[in-house]
């Protein structure tokens, strides 16, 4: 009887354990208790088995080997979500017929569908139903409806209706065969002739739109579509080509519709005052438009990078004139491109100005039409060496950063001029030719001092100055001017090391005027004027106070018409002087935002006004030389290294 129970009991136990545990453990278990049943071990010897094994059952399970897991009902498959396109053509069906889907946008998708009451074809906006919870954006789509459907203009795409049927937003408006411009961009598929045709009729777009009030704001290529069969080989059909997406256009009255101070369109084509989040006017859509125009010429924009590079680029840099890019680019066309991308709105030419020039005809190569420019070194990638107009408009850019010929692998130390025209710049390039002579047009003509100790080679150019046929090249580390020819010849070289009288001391600047050289001895605290041949003549310098030996520090000087000119940086005053010493008075020089007061000053009169730049300051500051006050300075867009002068040779 007890054999009988012992192995019902070993049955009954193993079914448990296989049923709860892994099968190792149930077997040895029910292997234990058989075996204590089968040899009469008293019940009390088999309960630490049955606690064993209860307790094994409740403990987190150990594995030992693979085995079968009970199968699990199959979850129920979630139903599938109606698309929403699907629901689309469905509401939109009464009066639609949907034909195909032609474009998806980041906020909309657009279809090409049939109106059943017309029979013609249209182009079906419907914003993407993520967008629909915000009612202000709900808004602005209505909006471009609203703005389209008040302008009766060629170039500017029709609106038929707008609207909304059982949740769902729409915009009916024409159907259009055609490329964006960017993409005809992107695959150089224009000519000069086509790409100014195109921006000519967009243009005029804007001077409708304009004249109802209202700023586009998003001016770019992606906007811009040229229908099919439009292109001529020398220009397009006037009526193929259409201004799209008005969706961020605003006038005075819309504008609350927008978030304040929002920087909205696309940073590429921004003018700065957009980048700057300030208030917007027609002449931001001008530049917008100048930024596509110079994209469409040279097939590049001119300003690239990520988004805040971008948006710094627009508010302080000037781009590479078009020519530069692509030298077929008729100058008037370059010009007219750099005066559209000016930074100071009230510079930029009108719209009917903007038309005439595209339109044309243009003209052959112009020059430079101004009896004389303003020669500056900038910090710059491109464009390190500058032809300013006394307005402040860039008329030409020239070098760079960079490995091509006529670049460098740092910004211009000096720059100065010749009576032909040529521009001399100084760089400093370790092991490499120091000075450089530029054409006006960029080219680089010749190349000489190299760097060294030896007669003919320098260290450090820190100041050019070009007298009649001689180039004087103030070497910083040596303290020496050397001469040479326009074809870059060495002449000579004098000074040195020393407490003055002919030798220097930290030398810094050095200018030429009235047959005299003009050294700021910057270490010695005055500034020597030397002849040709570079014979000591003067000296000027300034004590503390009366009973003070101690010399006040310059750290400008500019000469003229004999008048000399000296930065008194403890007093931040210009003295003016006579050739003898003479005090005549003294301007002061006013200090902007951002401008150092310890560093270099350049000076440069002309024409009764006194161009000053602090060196590493973005503005050009301009004194009135008869009554000393201070004149709006001018922009450069770039922190300023060198000034000088540039005179028309014709």
């Amino acid at each position: 009887m007890t054999g009988l129970l012992s192995v019902l009991l070993v049955v009954l136990t193993a079914a448990l354990a296989v049923r709860l545990a892994p099968w190792p453990l149930a077997f040895l278990l029910a292997l234990f208790l058989g075996v204590g049943f089968a040899t009469g071990v008293r019940g009390e010897a088999v309960l630490p088995g049955l606690a064993l094994l209860f307790g094994g059952l409740l403990a987190p399970r150990v594995y030992f080997g693979p085995r079968r897991r009970p199968r699990r009902p199959p979850r129920p498959k979630a139903p599938k979500k109606t698309l929403r396109t699907s629901e689309e053509v469905q509401v939109l069906s009464q009066r639609y017929e949907l034909l195909e889907k032609v474009g998806v946008g980041g906020m909309a998708t657009v279809y090409k569908a049939k109106d059943k009451k017309t029979g013609r074809l249209v182009a079906l906006k419907i914003p993407q139903e993520r967008f629909l919870g915000d009612p202000r954006f709900v808004r602005r789509f209505h909006r471009e409806a609203e703005v389209l459907s008040r302008m009766d203009h060629p170039n500017i795409v029709k609106v038929y209706e707008h609207g909304q049927v059982d949740g769902v937003h729409f915009i009916a408006m024409e159907f259009l065969e055609g490329e964006g411009l960017d993409r005809l961009i992107e695959e150089r598929r224009l000519n000069l002739h086509q790409a100014a045709a195109i921006l000519a009729r967009v243009a005029d777009a804007l001077k409708h739109i304009h004249a109802q009030g209202i700023v586009h704001r998003d001016i770019k290529p992606g906007n811009i579509m040229v229908l099919k069969g439009a292109l001529r080989e020398k220009g397009v059909d006037p009526r193929g080509v259409r201004l799209m997406d008005f969706g961020i256009a605003a006038g005075k009255v819309l504008t609350r519709l927008t978030i304040t101070g929002a920087r909205i369109g696309t940073p590429v084509y921004m003018s700065p005052e957009q980048a700057k989040g300030q208030k917007l006017d027609h002449r931001s859509d001008i530049y917008s438009l100048g930024i596509v125009l110079y994209e469409a010429l040279t097939g590049q924009p001119p300003f690239t990078g990520g988004y805040e590079t971008v948006i710094h680029q627009q508010i302080f840099q000037v781009p590479t004139p078009p020519k530069q890019l692509r030298p077929e680019i008729p100058q008037g066309l370059s010009d007219l491109v750099l005066k559209m991308l000016e930074k100071d709105p009230a510079k930029r030419p009108t719209l009917d100005e903007v038309i005439q020039g595209l339109e044309g005809p243009w003209e052959e190569e112009k020059g430079l039409p101004k009896p004389c420019y303003l020669l500056l070194g900038v910090e710059a990638k491109r464009g390190s060496v500058r032809l300013v107009d006394l307005e402040g408009t860039a008329a030409r850019l020239l070098s760079g950063i960079g490995s091509a010929p006529g670049q460098f692998p740092a910004p211009p130390l000096a720059v100065a001029a010749d009576a032909e025209g040529g521009v001399w710049v100084a760089v400093f390039e370790h092991g490499a030719k120091l000075v450089h002579r530029f054409s006006p047009e960029g080219r680089l003509l010749l190349s000489t001092a190299p760097y060294g100790m030896k007669p003919g080679e320098v260290l450090l150019p820190v100041a050019l100055a070009v007298v009649q046929d001689t180039l004087f090249v103030l070497d910083g580390e040596t303290a020496t001017l050397s001469r040479f020819d326009l074809q870059g010849v060495y002449q000579g070289r004098f000074g040195g090391q020393g407490p003055g009288r002919g030798t220097f001391k930290d030398p810094k600047a050095l200018v030429a005027a009235d047959g005299f050289l003009f050294v700021l001895d910057y270490g010695n605290r005055q500034v020597q004027r030397l002849s040709l041949e570079g014979q000591y003549l003067s000296r000027y310098a300034f004590r503390k106070g009366r009973e003070d030996e101690a010399l006040r520090l310059l750290s400008g000087v500019g000469a003229g018409e004999g008048r000399l000119y000296l930065y008194d940086a403890e007093a931040a005053k210009v003295r003016v002087l006579d050739y003898g010493g003479k005090l005549l008075g003294s301007l002061s020089l006013p200090l902007l935002e951002g401008e150092d007061p310890r560093s270099l000053v350049d000076l440069l009169p002309l024409d009764g006004v006194l161009y000053a730049v602090r060196r590493g300051a973005n503005r050009i500051h301009r004194l009135d030389l008869k009554t000393g006050a201070a004149l709006p300075p001018l922009e450069a867009y770039a922190p300023v290294r060198a000034l000088s002068l540039w005179r028309n040779p014709r």
